[in-house]
Parts: structure tokens; C-alpha cells; sequence
């Protein structure tokens, strides 16, 4: 079990670092909603995780328990590390240039009229079927399956690594509990700097953890 755990926790880690979009999110949730609407997009985010390493582990040991030799795991992992690598270039592009005006998306935006229930929906659905996310999520539910066949040992595993992916989302909310005297002005220039910059961390996060899942994948086949 901790062979699992400390495998997948630099792709958790890398997950925290990469939801930077969502990160952005959940301050505009904590400076324009009540603490609960925070919490409810956090414990969203959590189970899309959860929910999504799951299915993930699942297919993973269904295909292991019938097919041998299992090679297939080296090429998933190979194929999520292009697919990261890809998605890092994309979002390098893309980044805004020097002087360039950065405007939130209108989903975004939206938060600050969100409700428990749309904020628990949205955190849930930005983990489970936003393609980057999905595919960090999937890397890692498949270095724990791959280093454990025990059910209960990647349960564990894997409830560790949402833990730890969720570090950044729940930090903004942890924030506004700690110091609300001052977390409006802490929050606000943090997510204006995350604004400018997070296309460019994230692009760095993605490229190398993809380029990480290359290697281990290539090795393994």
C-alpha cells in the first residue's frame, strides 16, 4: 500500500498544481458566497475524484484479472503521459502575452451567484469529465493498480491520492475559515495572480508529469 501511495502522489501532487483553473474557482466561490457554497464545491470535487480513480481501478483489475501478460499497463501509462504532454503544449500556446488582458471564462464568472447544489455539481463534474483532469486522475488510479492487487490496499491508495489532489481546491475555503478578517484581500490577489500565470504553471505541471508516465511506460513494455 505505500508502494501505491508514494507512486501516485507526485501525479496527486501534480493534479493539485494543475487544477489551477479550479483553484480560481473556488476563491471567486469563497469572496462572493457563504463558506457552505465553498464546501459543498469542494466535497463535489472530492467525489469526482473518488468516483472517477474508481471506474479507473476497476477496469484496470478486470483487465488484469483476465489478460497476461499485462504489457497493456506500460502502454496506457505511455499513452497518458503523450496525451499530458499534448494537452501541456496546447495550454502553452495558449497562454496570455506580455500585456495581454486575462478575462475569466463566463462559467467562472458564474460563481459568484452559485448555490450549494450547482457548486457541489460543478466541483463534481470539473473532476470526473474535464479531459485533464480526468487523465492525471486516471494515471494515477493506474499506478495504483499497478502496484497492488489488494482491493482494500488501492481503496486506501487512492482515497490518499484525492486528499492530496485536493490540497489547492480546498486551501482557498481553509483560508477564508482561518483568517476571515483578512482573507479577502489574501484571496483576491492570489487569484488574480493565478489568473495571469496559470496557464503557464500548468503547462510546466503536465509536462512533467508526461513526460514521467513516458518513461515509466516505455520501461515497462
Amino acid at each position: 500500500m505505500t508502494n501505491a501511495i508514494g507512486l501516485s502522489l507526485p501525479i496527486a501532487v501534480g493534479l493539485a498544481l494543475a487544477a489551477m483553473p479550479i483553484v480560481m474557482l473556488s476563491v471567486l466561490l469563497v469572496s462572493a458566497r457563504p463558506v457552505r457554497v465553498s464546501c459543498a464545491f469542494v466535497g463535489g470535487w472530492v467525489c469526482g475524484l473518488v468516483a472517477a480513480g474508481a471506474v479507473v481501478l476497476t477496469v484496470v483489475d478486470v483487465i488484469a484479472f483476465t489478460t497476461e501478460p499485462t504489457w497493456w499497463v506500460g502502454a496506457l501509462k505511455l499513452t497518458l503521459g503523450i496525451a499530458l504532454v499534448v494537452i501541456a503544449v496546447r495550454k502553452w500556446r495558449a497562454r496570455p502575452r506580455a500585456g495581454e488582458e486575462v478575462t475569466l471564462p463566463r462559467w467562472m464568472a458564474a460563481a459568484r451567484t452559485m448555490t450549494a447544489g450547482p457548486a457541489l455539481r460543478l466541483g463534481f463534474l470539473l473532476a470526473a469529465a474535464s479531459p485533464k483532469n480526468l487523465a492525471l486522475v486516471a494515471a494515477g488510479a493506474t499506478v495504483i493498480a499497478d502496484a497492488t492487487p489488494r482491493v482494500h490496499e488501492q481503496v486506501v491508495a487512492l482515497l490518499v491520492f484525492a486528499v492530496v489532489a485536493s490540497l489547492g481546491v480546498a486551501a482557498p475555503v481553509a483560508v477564508r475559515i482561518a483568517f476571515p478578517d483578512r482573507a479577502e484581500r489574501v484571496l483576491g490577489a492570489t487569484g488574480e495572480w493565478m489568473t495571469r500565470h496559470n496557464a503557464a504553471i500548468m503547462a510546466a505541471v503536465l509536462l512533467a508529469l508526461g513526460v514521467v508516465l513516458i518513461g515509466n511506460g516505455a520501461a515497462t513494455l
